[in-house]
């Protein structure tokens, strides 16, 4: 009998430390994943990168607004995993002479240009794109992007009906400044401070606080 006990209490004991090692691995892989995501934020907010690499411009275009159309953009948010990941912007950028990240497309016969240009990040990890696009015609619509990144968690449900949340990495479009038709004018960020140089839309220099 107190053999029978002994080999009970043993297998209790063994069943324990399966379920304690059960749950072990799951933390530890939440905490690795949690991991991930905070790496990703970091050096999307050091370099304005995903993977090492530049963020493909076709996840930056999202928040351009038709021509035929005002401010604010229709898409102010963009996943960044899911963006660079899909086949919609597979195709290859160039980064221009003058510092450009762009990429050419074809739509419905005509070919599309898109491009941004890193000017650096304000406080509160706000980052300043210089962008420019063009289509069939002359015209090369120039803008500034006003972004910032964060991670938010986004929900959906398995094959079995599940609910499952991940943390995804997410780009934000919360301003911009319209430049004009080929705008010549310098721009700069210098102490939070963003300053758009003389041109044929300005008769000086022009300072924007961006506090």
């Amino acid at each position: 009998m107190k053999i029978i006990w002994t080999l009970l209490i043993l297998a209790s004991f063994s069943l324990q430390a399966v379920c304690y090692d059960k749950v072990s691995i799951t933390v530890v892989a939440k905490l690795d994943e949690t991991q991930t995501n905070k790496s990703r934020l970091k050096e999307a907010n050091k370099s304005f990168t995903y993977n090492g690499k530049p963020i493909h411009p076709g996840c930056v275009e999202q928040f351009n607004v038709n021509l035929a159309d005002s401010g604010p953009p229709i898409v102010r948010a963009v996943d960044v995993a899911a963006c660079v990941s899909s086949n919609e912007y597979f195709m290859d950028y160039k980064v221009s002479d003058d510092g450009y990240v762009g990429y050419e497309y074809e739509d419905s016969g005509e070919r599309y240009y898109f491009g941004y240009k890193y000017i650096g990040k304000a406080s509160g990890g706000l980052h300043i794109l210089d962008t420019r696009s063009s289509s069939g015609g002359t015209m090369v619509a120039m803008t500034i992007f006003l972004t910032r990144f964060g991670l938010e968690n986004y929900r959906f449900f398995d094959e079995q009906g599940k609910l499952k949340i991940e943390e995804r990495l997410i780009m934000k479009c919360i301003g911009q400044i319209v430049r004009g038709d080929r705008d010549v004018g310098t721009i700069e960020l210098e102490n939070n401070k963003l300053k758009l140089g003389k041109s044929q839309y300005r008769k000086k220099l022009e300072v924007i606080n961006l506090d």
